[in-house]
């Protein structure tokens, strides 16, 4: 059964968009429902501009080219929000692809910690008003970058940032198993609508 959050459908509705969202890598114990504006697939599309968001769950290894993450770069200049979400090695593959390639940085570290601390300031998801957030099963951190802006914390590491790319936005996440179905819980799902509504540029 795939699920995706109530608030994420009213999300929809109440911006009356027709905004696409692509779902690519390791997908499989991630909770979508049959929302018409989410595409799962196993596959890189040829072309993104019918897509406003991309959720990439990486892999152990990467199904994308270098003519993929050129791809993306493009989608992200134009517009377009990437969410790139990693889990400890080795489900790191595609997004440590991504984030070399626009910040020549990568993913690093196996954390088995839960508890995490949202920003002191404001970040573009205004996490502030939800309750703790979970890190995920076992995580990895990503390095400062002054581009990037540090909205959840693992003990003193950066678990999930977020930032712009020319017109478009990008969210880079240690811990995405805390979307499995098995971990499903109102605070993530919250947490999913923040992340897609900003990706949306809402």
């Amino acid at each position: 059964m795939r699920i995706i959050t109530l608030a994420f459908l009213f999300s929809f509705w109440a911006f009356g968009q027709q905004e696409s969202v692509l779902v690519i890598g390791n997908h499989s114990n991630i909770c979508f429902d049959n929302c018409p504006a989410v595409e799962i697939t196993d596959s890189f599309p040829d072309d993104l501009e019918v897509y406003s968001v991309i959720l990439l769950f990486s892999n152990s290894t990467s199904q994308l080219k270098s003519d993929n993450i050129n791809q993306l770069a493009q989608f992200l200049e134009r517009g377009g929000g990437l969410y790139s979400g990693s889990e400890n090695w080795p489900m790191q593959a595609e997004s440590n692809q991504i984030t070399h390639y626009l910040y020549k940085k990568e993913s690093f570290g196996n954390f088995n910690i839960n508890e995490t601390e949202v920003s002191q300031v404001n970040g573009n998801l205004n996490l502030q008003e939800l309750p703790a957030i979970p890190a995920g099963t076992s995580t990895v951190a990503f390095p400062l970058d002054y581009r990037l802006q540090v909205e959840v914390w693992l003990n003193d590491q950066a678990l999930i940032l977020s930032g712009n790319i020319g017109e478009g936005r990008i969210i880079i996440d240690g811990g995405y198993s805390r979307f499995y179905c098995s971990q499903r819980t109102n605070v993530t799902d919250a947490l999913l609508d923040k992340i897609v509504m900003y990706l949306l540029g809402y």
